[in-house]
């Protein structure tokens, strides 16, 4: 499950595994993970341990 917020739907969703489009490393400690709300809007969530801000991040 992944907490994300979706800026076109403006709410947050708990979406499961299945709503993943695809997975980024983009560097050593950053992963970028697509995900798919329920209205069908991409969502790109930040993940490692390399972000600087805390808890799981969308951009």
């Amino acid at each position: 499950m992944f907490l994300a917020y979706c800026d076109s739907c403006g709410e947050r969703f708990l979406l499961p595994a299945n709503h993943v489009i695809r997975v980024h490393n983009l560097a050593s400690g950053v992963i970028a993970v697509e995900l798919r709300c329920y209205e069908g809007h991409r969502i790109l969530v930040l993940s490692g341990n390399d972000i600087d801000i805390q808890g799981p991040a969308t951009v």
